[in-house]
């Protein structure tokens, strides 16, 4: 979702405390060591003060040290303030400081849902994609670009459908775009398609997406390859592009070994997220049917694994940086790498989990019901240091908390529609010392570890945020997250009441009152997918 100069050089990853409801304003944080020769770098375990959000976010792209920050939200508010207070109206689009978390003054204002953001390398420029038709006031459709002060530029692109994810070329020179649009402009593109941003003319990039939509794409770091990652069956009419992927520069289909592994596709799995740097091609999945659930790299040439995080659970974004690579997800069993098992807690997710950047051993055999066996693939570590507590949020109506995770060298940033962060009320985002936490911590369940409980995820908030999942069995966990998690059948965001042709939020019917859930809909056979 961002360029590779982003990800490739974070160095260090992030723990966190258990949630339990606790004080309005985060714990001072006392500058930590600097981890010793040869040891992993984990973060501080405390949250640091972040500015907040009142809807749900859906990415972020960080520059120098601002983060700028898009979803669907329409206030921002300091950190320490509660819902509703000290707020400063926002337009699903705002920004803040890294090094502080003080809500800066960026706000464009654009009318309707923001899946994506991209910035240049100098932040001169930052790109927006979604399902809006208008930025300032002035008619847009669904890609944009607006300025550091937030007003708007050039930008010779427009889809007919909604854009789900950009990502820049390394060089800055040609803007990616990936989604459910059949044109850019006048010209046909099948789901994906680019810009060339010095004469903001659509490039000859055009791979024929066969079905469904385009969720995410990513560049090679040496700019050799596109890869992109969704729903679709075939690409170019191959079944060797099955949820996945590897594209030449001229849109053609590099015929590799990624999807005999990963088989992500249709109407019950997918890709999520995709990420690029000098080791290779990242990415995340999401499965109603025990297809691939976790993280894996693989090879940009030959698409040969050779880091698998076969967890189950689905797995929202990833964040590989030079000791760690982070997840956002709702990970329930990393058993199979040697890590928690749904035992250890039952009803317990784990939104945010940290995994070793090499390989540590192999995949065991699966022994859960109903998931593909990967035994044998080559595994991280799954450090058991890295265990945040995050409270379910409420926005979405999917019972979730994060959706991305981005970061530099010494913050790492999540963002979603959680309400609380390891016992401090903190709202849709929160940063992380990228330093100072303990890669060998406890197990979860011990209380006298950094995790604590592992916050059991905002379960006992009042009772009613995941209150029922505590006390259920394995059994029950399972069938209540096939439930909320398929993505491809769920009613889209965008065409509930019809949000992008309405005045204004506050006439919508409301996500959690009219959505049927994930179970139905059908995400991959409508107009505007997420």
């Amino acid at each position: 979702m961002h360029p590779s100069r982003a990800v490739s050089s974070v160095g260090a990853v992030l723990t966190a405390l258990p949630l339990a409801l606790g004080a309005l304003v985060a714990p001072t944080v006392v500058a930590p060591p600097a981890a010793a020769a040869g040891q992993t770098t984990l973060a501080s375990p405390q949250p640091l003060p972040t500015a907040q959000i009142d809807g749900i976010v859906l990415d972020q792209a960080v520059v120098g040290n601002t983060v700028y920050v898009v979803g669907e939200f329409k206030n921002a508010r300091p950190s320490g303030a509660a819902a509703g207070e000290n707020e400063s109206p926002r337009y699903n689009a705002m920004a803040f400081d890294i090094t502080t978390g003080a809500l800066l003054d960026w706000a464009p204002k654009v009318n309707g849902k923001i899946n994506a953001v991209e910035a240049s390398a100098d932040g001169s420029t930052i790109y927006l994609g979604g399902n809006f038709t208008s930025v300032n006031d002035e008619s847009v459709y669904r890609v944009a670009a607006v300025d550091a002060a937030g007003k708007r530029k050039p930008l010779g692109a427009s889809t007919n459908g909604t854009v789900m994810d950009l990502e820049l070329s390394p060089d800055g020179s040609t803007l990616y775009l990936g989604g459910s649009f059949t044109q850019i402009n006048s010209s046909a593109r099948q789901r994906a398609g680019a810009v060339d941003l010095k004469t903001n003319k659509v490039t000859s990039f055009a791979p024929q997406v066969d079905d469904s939509l385009v969720r995410s794409i990513t560049v090679a770091a040496d700019n050799s390859a596109v890869a992109i990652g969704g729903s679709f069956t075939s690409v170019d009419g191959s079944s060797d592009a099955y949820g996945i992927a590897v594209l030449e520069k001229s849109g053609s289909l590099r015929h590799t070994n990624i999807s005999s592994v990963i088989r992500n596709a249709g109407s019950n799995s997918g890709i999520m997220s995709l990420k690029s740097d000098s080791r290779g091609l990242y990415g995340t999945g999401y499965s109603q049917e025990g297809t691939f659930e976790g993280m894996f790299r693989a090879s940009w040439t030959t698409g040969d694994i050779d880091l698998m995080a076969d967890c189950h659970g689905d797995t929202y974004d990833v964040l590989p940086t030079n000791d760690v690579v982070y997840i956002a997800s709702h990970t329930h069993d990393c058993s199979n790498i040697g890590g928690f098992s749904d035992g250890e807690q039952s009803g317990t997710y784990h939104h945010a989990v940290g995994f070793s950047s090499t390989a540590t051993g192999t995949v065991r055999s699966n022994t859960a019901r109903g998931y593909s066996d990967y035994s044998g693939m080559p595994a991280p570590t799954q450090y058991s240091g890295f265990l945040p507590g995050f409270q379910i949020g409420e926005y979405s109506g999917l019972s979730q908390a994060v959706w991305t995770v981005e970061g530099n060298s010494q913050y790492i940033v999540y963002g979603g529609e959680f309400l609380a962060v390891n016992g401090t009320k903190q709202q849709g985002l929160v940063r992380f010392a990228a330093s100072g936490g303990d890669a060998n911590a406890a197990e979860p369940g011990n209380e006298d570890a950094n995790n604590g409980n592992n916050g059991n995820n905002g379960n006992n908030d009042d009772g009613d945020n995941g209150k029922d999942k505590k006390d259920k069995d394995k059994k029950d966990k399972k069938k209540n997250k096939k439930k909320q998690d398929d993505w491809d059948n769920q009613d889209d965001w965008d065409n509930q009441d019809d949000w992008d042709n309405q005045d204004g939020w506050g006439n919508q019917g409301g996500w959690g009152n009219n959505q049927r859930g994930w179970g139905q809909g059908g995400w991959d056979n409508q107009d505007d997918e997420w």
